[in-house]
């Protein structure tokens, strides 16, 4: 799943190790889709894509805006759609 991010302009600058999570740098996407933060983008592609992220401002202040936080606590199966559905929406 996280390679699948990076592919498609969402950059996972540390890779996890240990965690269920990833943090992906969301600016490319917030820019191209003329979205001010990963806030409004997190509902964007909720709305769109259907699929539940969580936006940066709920883990911090530093560089928030810019980064939101994905699951990957799920079966390979529904990280597979998960990703499938983020292609169809990327910019």
């Amino acid at each position: 799943f996280i390679p699948a991010l990076n592919e498609m302009g969402l950059p996972v600058p540390v890779m996890p190790d240990g965690a269920f999570y990833a943090w992906a740098d969301c600016s490319d996407w917030c820019k191209s889709l003329r979205l001010p933060s990963s806030w409004e983008l997190a509902f964007e592609i909720m709305k769109r894509a259907h699929v539940a992220v969580t936006p940066g401002r709920d883990f911090g202040t530093a560089q928030a805006q810019h980064f939101m936080r994905f699951s990957t606590a799920s079966s390979m199966e529904h990280l597979q759609e998960a990703a499938a559905r983020l292609r169809r929406l990327a910019p």
